[in-house]
């Protein structure tokens, strides 16, 4: 699992996909929220991401997910950014964030990597 990670870190189109979620998620106290999205892996075995609805100050929705899969594609990571600054704010993904990810049924694949990037 770590080496899938450093391997999608790697990629530059993930890695750019990464860097406009944190962008896009307006990091600070008073104006940050949380973006996400889905790494996919496609029939033809190409990567790409997939950005879910914006997220709240501390809180996004993931939009169904069933099975693993996302339209035809099958999910290989999830992430989500955590931009609030504040002391009050951890910038990791929480208890909460990994055992959501870790009870989610539907994020039970033969590729998806069982964490949060």
């Amino acid at each position: 699992m770590a080496q899938q990670r450093f391997t999608l870190l790697n990629n530059l189109v993930i890695r750019a996909a990464l860097e406009q979620a944190w962008e896009d998620s307006q990091p600070g106290v008073e104006s940050g929220h949380e973006e996400g999205g889905f790494i996919l892996l496609s029939t033809a075995s190409e990567l790409s991401v997939v950005r879910w609805p914006k997220g709240e100050h501390n809180r996004i929705i993931l939009p169904p997910h069933r099975q693993c899969n996302f339209g035809e594609s099958d999910i290989v990571a999830t992430f989500h950014t955590p931009p609030n600054t504040g002391t009050d704010y951890l910038q990791e993904p929480s208890a909460t964030d990994k055992r959501s990810v870790r009870d989610d049924p539907d994020l039970k694949g033969a590729f998806h990597d069982g964490g949060q990037s």
